[in-house]
């Protein structure tokens, strides 16, 4: 969903207090000294609910802290990230990794590249695709061309090439 105007931290407390989980993806920004963390994209939230109680949610908190679907070009329908690309793009952007690359152009990151997953270390089961991105090959995870993630210093021997309709 979008928070409109950078309200995305608002939205999640209201969310989180209504029982409803959800997600930013944050980045970590500044010194040692004087490190804080914010939105990586901004106005994107990740919310796991149902339609039903989205609609009726947003109605009730419009005034306070108005929320809007993303909507799929294709469809006209609210967008939906199936729950293994969502709990891979959790386990690798929580973290606030400095190996994740949060990359500009989401919708033309995997237009190309090779289905793998990974095989072995921290990110162990997460699967993406391998692109070469500023010189270098990087497994590549992407959410419904609303965002898009580039894992650094993965070695190829951790990475097993899967079938398509894997990924």
């Amino acid at each position: 969903m979008r928070a409109t105007y950078c309200r995305e931290m608002k939205a999640r407390e209201h969310l989180q207090k209504a029982g409803v989980e959800c997600f930013i993806p944050m980045v970590c920004e500044g010194n040692e000294e004087e490190k804080r963390y914010l939105p990586a994209v901004h106005n994107l939230i990740f919310v796991h609910s149902s339609r039903d109680f989205l609609d009726t949610y947003k109605r009730k908190v419009e005034d306070d802290c108005p929320l809007r679907y993303m909507i799929d070009k294709s469809t006209g329908l609210p967008m939906v990230v199936r729950d293994r690309e969502m709990e891979d793009f959790i386990r690798v952007t929580a973290e606030k990794n400095e190996c994740v690359l949060y990359l500009d152009n989401p919708s033309a990151a995997l237009t190309k590249g090779t289905p793998v997953e990974i095989m072995s270390g921290p990110f162990k089961g997460v699967q993406g695709k391998l692109l070469r991105i500023r010189r270098d090959r990087k497994v590549v995870l992407q959410l419904a061309g609303v965002v898009a993630v580039a894992i650094d210093g993965i070695p190829m021997g951790w990475c097993r090439v899967i079938d398509e309709s894997e990924v």
